[in-house]
Parts: structure tokens; C-alpha cells; sequence
């Protein structure tokens, strides 16, 4: 939530004051996110054509993007016949998500130097991005 006016402010603090105790409250500053625009791109766009020429679905190319510009992290899980190390490699966090699973959207900047990342990916895939499609 955006509070961006002392009226505004001095609402959310009666709203707080009004709340019986215990509280889990938290606050940080407000910072600009990536727009809806920006998100469609990411996965209405670049996504499927660098999906289907490699043989997954959107959301292993997205792990797999993440994984690449965030860098990795192993996670113990169950072992199994194809995995007896029980280690699965992980993002360290993704475009929503810090490391410690946490929202935490990265800022416009971020996502844009994310997006040119991700058409790295295509573009190495030998994949054609149809940007006439973003304008």
C-alpha cells in the first residue's frame, strides 16, 4: 500500500491505533515497481517463444532466468533414484521474491536490466522475440 499524503498517513495510523494488541505491522519506503506493462512483456511475450522452442513450460523458463541473473543455491530435498545427492538447484530469489521468500519486487531499473537478460536467453535459444507485439 502507497501512502502518499500526511492525510492519507494520519488515516493509516488511526486505522493502527484502532487495532486491538498484538500487531504484526511493517512499513519501508515506498518504491516504484515494475508496471503491469513491463510484467505482460515478460510473460505474454518473451516467454512463450523461448518456452516452446526449448521444451518447457513458462514457469521452468522463468525459474531458469531467475536462476541465471540472480545466481543459484542448492536446497536439500528428498532423495530419489534420479537424485541421490538430494540437492535441488534453486534461484536465489526471483522478480518478486528475496531470498528468503519474502516479497520484494525488484524496481523498474532491475526488471529492465532482467528483461535484456532474458532476450540474451532467446537470442542463444536462436529463438526470435516479436517485439512488434510489446508496441
Amino acid at each position: 500500500m502507497k501512502i502518499a499524503t500526511t492525510t492519507e498517513l494520519a488515516r493509516w495510523m488511526a486505522y493502527v491505533q484502532a487495532q486491538p494488541l498484538p500487531l504484526d505491522v511493517s512499513c519501508a519506503p515506498w518504491k516504484a515497481t515494475r508496471s503491469n506493462e513491463q510484467n505482460a512483456l515478460l510473460f505474454g511475450v518473451l516467454y512463450p517463444p523461448i518456452a516452446e522452442a526449448m521444451g518447457y513450460d513458462v514457469d521452468d523458463i522463468h525459474q531458469y532466468a531467475c536462476g541465471t541473473f540472480f545466481g543459484w543455491v542448492d536446497r536439500k530435498v528428498p532423495k530419489t533414484p534420479n537424485n541421490p545427492a538430494g540437492l535441488e538447484s534453486v534461484p536465489f530469489r526471483s522478480t518478486t521474491r528475496d531470498e528468503n521468500g519474502r516479497r520484494q519486487v525488484i524496481d523498474k531499473k532491475r526488471f529492465s536490466e532482467f528483461v535484456a537478460h532474458v532476450e540474451r536467453i532467446a537470442a542463444k535459444a536462436g529463438v526470435f522475440i516479436p517485439m512488434e507485439k510489446v508496441a
